[in-house]
């Protein structure tokens, strides 16, 4: 049986097209095509359903693929273990958060204890589909609900509220929930969902915002002109508190804290890279606490 030709039925599988595998690979779809074809012909096996909406598994097709997934994993970290001296080196799609900015410095650190292994990393607002878009690891926030991902806890994230000097000049420094709201607010929303409360232990308000947004540098450009109150990550904050530029309102208010995930497949043995990104974002993590 052809190894390559196994991958690229996986990376097919996986993606749900030959022109989307064909853009995760960098294999022509004319050659993905042809490879397939004849490891059908060699295993004498219908493994596919092509259609005009893409292909899909044959029942002998899925079979194949639950069971020659992890051995390709497994055949890959050999080859890469015989072929690259000790080192790991390998491609690893990441997937982060819009504007999480706390990542790129671990991002930075880890490839530069691993030269050899090179980072494509996707940062937007949509949840990836490890399988379909060929993510290794994805970095989630909040609750989740699916059971088909091991979902690892990383670390404990709080908000903050903040607003200029220049917003608290005008309108006073609130004292309560109740008292902020009846400032100009800028929250984020995205286009499918806009969740307008705010929670610290017992008390619990709803607010209509002058701005709201999925940018993040728009809302803290919002707060650093003085035009709206901004609730932001403990790490986003904290530069522009610093400064001076932001005041932390409600300091003694409980902070809401949102749980950090490691989302990667659900298999037995994830690869060396992997597994190298996951104990690093480990350690790492470890040492800004």
């Amino acid at each position: 049986m052809d190894f390559n030709a196994a991958k690229l039925f996986i990376s097919v599988v996986n993606s749900g097209s030959f022109s989307a595998a064909s853009d995760i690979t960098g294999v022509p779809i004319a050659t993905i095509s042809r490879k397939i074809n004849e490891l059908e012909h060699g295993l004498n096996v219908l493994l596919l359903e092509r259609s005009r909406q893409g292909v899909k598994p044959t029942y002998k097709g899925q079979q194949f693929f639950e069971q020659a997934r992890l051995g390709i994993e497994l055949l890959e970290d050999a080859q890469k273990s015989v072929t690259s001296a000790h080192a790991l080196q390998g491609k690893l799609r990441l997937s982060v958060p819009p504007d999480f900015s706390l990542w790129w410095d671990l991002l930075i650190a880890f490839q530069q204890r691993y030269p050899d292994i090179t980072v494509f990393c996707h940062s937007g607002e949509r949840v990836v589909d490890l399988f379909a878009d060929g993510i290794d690891v994805a970095l989630r926030l909040g609750d989740l609900n699916t059971d088909d991902v091991i979902a690892k806890p990383l670390m404990t994230l709080e908000t903050l509220f903040v607003a200029s000097p220049k917003l608290l000049a005008r309108h006073g420094t609130p004292k309560t929930l109740a008292e902020m709201v009846q400032l100009p607010v800028a929250a984020w929303e995205s286009l499918n969902q806009g969740l307008f409360e705010w929670n610290s232990g017992t008390e619990k308000v709803k607010y209509k915002p002058v701005f709201s947004s999925n940018n993040l540098q728009g809302l803290i450009h919002y707060a650093l002109s003085g035009q709206a109150v901004v609730q932001l990550l403990d790490f986003s904050a904290r530069p522009w508190i610093g400064s001076g530029e932001l005041v932390q309102l409600l300091p003694h208010q409980p902070p809401q804290k949102i749980v950090l995930h490691q989302v990667y497949a659900r298999h037995k043995y994830p690869s060396a890279l992997v597994r190298a990104y996951l104990e690093f974002c480990t350690e790492w993590v470890g040492k800004l606490s």
